[in-house]
């Protein structure tokens, strides 16, 4: 069974929490990415999305320029190891409705899942229309 070291990606782009949210969204588009690991001292201690953005951030009126990365992220952070399964991974993003995983050993990052890491797996070799009724079949029993 493929494990989450098998599909996860190595390169991941974190930010300190204390950066500000300008700084966090200026990432996010240079980089044409969704999420930043929030990062304090080496650790990962968050997860910003362009969601978490929009609605604690921008939605609330607050001024994206003075708000630090570490007052609107998620967290705690929800990892998994990179010897977890991928069909572990793929319950534990449905359970808790997120689409990112850190993949950490100890407190150390050393990559990071998505749910379309998930879905270019299974798909292989299969239509796509085929691999989403799939996925939505597997994901039922949860």
């Amino acid at each position: 069974m493929k494990r989450v070291k098998d599909l996860m990606s190595k390169s991941v782009i974190t930010v300190n929490k204390e950066q500000t949210v300008v700084e966090a969204a200026k990432i996010l588009s240079e980089r044409n990415i969704g999420c930043l690991v929030v990062m304090d001292n080496g650790n990962p201690v968050g997860m910003l999305t362009e969601r978490d953005i929009i609605t604690r951030c921008i939605a609330s009126g607050c001024d994206p320029a003075k708000k630090k990365i570490g007052e609107i992220m998620s967290s705690p952070v929800i990892s998994v190891e990179p010897e977890t399964t991928v069909v572990d991974a793929a319950r534990l993003m449905v359970s808790k409705m997120i689409r990112r995983l850190p993949v950490t050993e100890g407190n150390k990052l050393v990559g990071i899942i998505t749910s379309y890491d998930l879905i270019k797996e299974v798909s292989k070799g299969k239509r796509k229309e085929d691999s989403l009724i799939y996925l939505a079949a597997e994901y039922e029993v949860f």
